[in-house]
């Protein structure tokens, strides 16, 4: 895969069926233009690496396989390019240990899942107040 620097969004998903209800969230807000799906956390920081810009955001499974979500937020908090890239962590997990990570490493928004359409729509209307979100 290689990477688009037509890509806005970054949604970093290994379940299918939460890929799919996100992305219907995504079309439902009008930004599915350029939304890329990766599955894997290390394929994910490989497309990162050769991203000639970041995405607008990322959106990020903690649990996938190889690279877990806590490690990719942990190496892009560390790299000067993704540093302020908003990162929207979504997980089903309900340990606290996550969340604390999570915010240690600078995460922008921490969504359960489900990720309901009004939590998706606060988060969008926050990362981008210039896109016209409907109700």
């Amino acid at each position: 895969m290689e990477p688009k620097s037509a890509t806005q969004i970054l949604v970093v998903e290994d379940d299918e069926n939460d890929s799919f209800l996100l992305m219907r969230e995504i079309e439902r807000a009008q930004l599915d233009d350029h939304v890329t799906v990766i599955d894997k956390g290390r394929t994910a920081l490989e497309f990162l690496t050769q991203a000639e810009i970041p995405p607008l955001a990322i959106f990020l499974d903690l649990y996938l396989p190889d690279l877990n979500g806590v490690q990719l937020l942990d190496q892009l908090r560390h790299n000067p390019k993704y540093m302020n890239t908003p990162i929207i962590v979504m997980t089903g997990s309900v340990n606290p240990n996550d969340l604390k990570e999570c915010l240690r490493l600078g995460v922008t928004a921490y969504l359960p899942k489900p990720v309901r359409l009004t939590s998706f729509i606060k988060t969008v209307a926050h990362l981008f107040p210039k896109v016209a979100v409907p109700h």
